[in-house]
């Protein structure tokens, strides 16, 4: 064989990159989808002053998204498995930039509500989506990386909402402003839908060596069958999925206080500006950037290490959340502001090694049914952002946030108790199936 043949056999050997390519483009739309999300946040005094609005009207505003996010989780999971990623995908993310684009034309509050929640039912649809593809371009040994990678990147939205509002409000307005946010996730629609091809077999860039990388044991998953009825009776009274939804519908739900009303709290509580509140609500929610990719590189090292899915997945969330607790009680006993966010930041940053954990779970659990059963427990994670989002200030006794942060704690205590309680093996809807790469108790 001459040197240039052997370059060329070389060459083909190695696998192609394209899996890398679909993860990344995930995240990039995952960071459009928190960027326009989280918009109403940062902006929500200015909106409350410029519509003539109560706090409890904005409330509703930012929980009505959740609301609708929650409910057509289920709807939006399965009719990604009837029709695929690409499409689906593609249609729902065109469809929530488009509602961006009205929520900055709304001219009161009822336009306001019905615009978020449109933009909730969309972007619904992004997370069952992204974990069907995840789970068809990975191994599952990677699947708590690639998680923590979209978690990271949610994160990097709320970031990115936060600095972009602080820095642009001021001169372009919250309205000028949405209708910016809204642009990219159109222009992202239409690349994806002639790019991407929802199985690797399908992509024209990859080649044998990453077909083979990605058609191996340990990177084999079930697929979706839409002439096999979903095993709806058998899904839902599983304890495994009740306890999966209750954790997520706790941790998620706080989670909210972070991007949607510690803003708010930092202005009325800590006496910041509207700008000064905006950039620290980033310093947060940038730790948990760096804390999700290595919570999902350790809960995947210990599976690698172990074979327990209780040691990676049970053991690094229940770790992770009691600690962050611990920080959280640090924060709210500082009497200034640099060190209460020091110590919020870095109980955010272990708190975040649990989302990749919870993601990564539904893939090992889900099986044929991941989009159906990702659904779900995103949906329980939307319902308790809905009700922390839309409750919090009715708990909130004037400037006085004792109640809404001791209700924070109390539900991570409950997500604690859930993790404590699941059992993490098997493939729900399925109990006889066998269980992928054969995980220890």
């Amino acid at each position: 064989m001459n040197d240039t043949a052997a370059s060329v056999s070389l060459v083909a050997a190695r696998p192609t990159s394209v899996r890398h390519f679909v993860l990344a483009a995930l995240c990039f739309i995952t960071t459009i989808s928190y960027i326009q999300r989280n918009s109403l946040g940062g902006a929500e005094t200015t909106i409350r002053a410029d519509l003539y609005l109560e706090r409890n009207d904005t409330g509703t505003a930012m929980g009505v998204f959740f609301l609708t996010y929650a409910l057509c989780q289920v709807p939006s999971g399965w009719l990604a498995q009837r029709w695929g990623g690409r499409r689906a995908l593609t249609l729902y993310a065109a469809g929530w930039s488009m509602m961006m684009a009205l929520t900055a034309a709304a001219p009161s509050l009822p336009v306001l509500i019905g615009a978020r929640g449109l933009m909730g039912a969309f972007q619904a649809g992004i997370f069952p989506c992204a974990t069907m593809i995840l789970a068809a371009w990975y191994p599952a040994t990677r699947r708590g990386f690639t998680s923590a990678m979209l978690n990271s990147f949610m994160l990097i939205g709320g970031v990115l909402a936060s600095w972009l509002t602080a820095k642009l409000i001021g001169p372009l307005g919250w309205r000028w402003l949405f209708l910016l946010y809204a642009v990219p996730g159109l222009v992202w629609a239409a690349w994806f839908a002639g790019w991407f091809r929802n199985r690797p077999q399908e992509h024209p860039s990859v080649n044998a060596a990453e077909l083979a990388l990605l058609s191996s044991p340990e990177g084999s998953q079930p697929k979706a069958d839409c002439s096999t009825p979903v095993p709806w009776l058998a899904i839902f009274l599983s304890p495994a999925l009740w306890l999966i939804c209750l954790q997520q519908f706790c941790r998620a739900g706080t989670l909210r206080f972070f991007d949607m009303w510690l803003p708010t709290y930092l202005q009325e509580v800590r006496g910041q500006s509207v700008t000064t509140a905006n950039y620290w609500t980033s310093l947060p929610l940038l730790a948990g950037v760096v804390g999700g990719p290595i919570g999902g590189m350790l809960s995947d090292w210990v599976l690698i290490r172990t074979g327990s899915r209780r040691a990676a997945r049970q053991g690094v969330t229940i770790g992770s959340i009691v600690v962050a607790l611990i920080l959280y009680g640090l924060a709210f006993q500082a009497a200034d502001v640099e060190g209460a966010m020091l110590w919020v930041s870095l109980g955010v940053f272990i708190w975040t090694f649990s989302s990749p954990c919870a993601y990564a779970l539904t893939m090992d659990v889900g099986g044929r049914n991941l989009g159906v059963i990702f659904a779900t427990m995103n949906m329980a994670g939307n319902l308790g952002a809905w009700a922390f989002t839309t409750f919090l200030p009715r708990v909130v006794e004037g400037q006085v946030w004792d109640r809404a942060l001791l209700l924070f704690a109390a539900m991570q205590i409950v997500a604690i108790a859930c993790w404590l309680c699941l059992n993490p093996n098997g493939v729900l809807g399925y109990p006889s199936e066998p269980q992928p790469n054969g995980p220890k108790t």
